[in-house]
């Protein structure tokens, strides 16, 4: 059965990615493309042979929508779903509030609609083997986490606060934390936040370091900063290593790449050009699944609220200078 789908909002830095990705996608039909940029939604739909609606066009067309808006914008989008019964796979975080997180989320169960959260890392396939280790023992008993999620400064809403609720924790952290929590079951109890603005002239952090406690007393670091220089060939990484009683485990998410190296007459460039699978491709196949079928995504929006009760903390640890608990009462 042909799923029908559509992106609704082009400002995230994925959506061309997903449109491209759904229009090659068999038992699934890319509809339409909406956004609140009326131009650059006509570019990005003729870009993958699909139609450029308004929200309420598309709403009314397709059984589930991938939303990619600046974060503040996602609870309108919800609500207008929720009113044409459509689910819906959007991109991090869920909201720039906890409590804003949570409306979302208790509406969408109250209402029953299919709804989750884009979060590929868990479609990793390095990340898919270390939770197999992992459950099977290898590693013993979880001491320590690290996890490093760096990329380039994306630039636009993502660094006006309004729009995006912060900066680089709000961008860059929740896909080492939502990992973290699904392989080892545990949930963060608190976290103490290093924050700054060292690289950019913006009005939001572009460093940051989380220093937490799991549930079952492991520590867990995460170094989440926009520390990745603009021109570098390759836009960052998403990395994690596990300290056990028995050993260790570590997955690199893009450490599949090879060097091109381009010199010519005209042009002399360095790429990092990444091989492996692309979990996005599994991302978007979970979710057409999930319309299909009626269940729910791989990532739940209480995965999500449970992200963003930590970077809510993480904003005040920073503020107070000191570790703070975790609001875990709300996942």
């Amino acid at each position: 059965m042909t799923v029908r789908l559509g992106i609704c909002s082009t400002a995230h830095v994925n959506a061309e990615v997903y449109a491209a990705l759904l229009s090659k996608l068999s038992d699934v039909e890319l509809v339409g493309i909406s956004d609140e940029n009326v131009e650059r939604g006509r570019r990005r739909a003729s870009a993958v042979g699909t139609k450029a609606m308004s929200r309420s066009e598309l709403m009314r067309s397709v059984e589930g929508v991938v939303i990619c808006s600046p974060t503040a914008i996602h609870g309108e989008l919800f609500d207008l779903a929720l009113v044409h019964d459509v689910a819906v796979l959007t991109e991090k975080p869920l909201a720039t509030s906890l409590s804003e997180a949570k409306r979302l989320r208790d509406r969408c169960d109250e209402s029953g609609i299919v709804a989750g959260m884009a979060m590929p890392v868990r479609c990793s396939r390095p990340m898919i083997r270390l939770k197999r280790a992992y459950e099977d023992g290898t590693l013993g008993d979880v001491v320590a986490v690290s996890g490093v999620n760096r990329g380039r400064m994306p630039g636009g809403w993502f660094t006006n606060p309004e729009l995006a609720g912060g900066g680089a924790v709000m961008d860059h952290t929740d896909h080492i934390i939502d990992v973290v929590r699904w392989i080892t079951n545990e949930e963060v109890e608190d976290v103490y936040a290093e924050l700054d603005t060292r690289f950019y002239d913006i009005p939001v952090e572009d460093v940051n370091l989380l220093s937490m406690t799991l549930s079952n007393g492991a520590s867990f670091v995460l170094d989440g900063s926009w520390s990745t220089p603009l021109k570098n060939p390759f836009w960052g990484d998403a990395r994690v290593e596990f300290v056990g009683t028995d050993g260790t485990l570590s997955a690199d998410c893009f450490g599949q790449r090879c060097t091109h190296v381009q010199d010519t007459k005209q042009d002399r460039s360095v790429e990092s050009i990444y091989w492996g699978a692309d979990p996005n491709i599994e991302l978007l196949r979970d979710f057409a699944e999930s319309v299909r079928t009626g269940r729910q995504p791989q990532t739940t929006l209480s995965d999500a609220v449970a992200t963003v009760a930590v970077m809510e903390a993480a904003y005040e640890s920073a503020e107070r200078g000191e570790p703070v608990e975790v609001d875990t009462s709300v996942i």
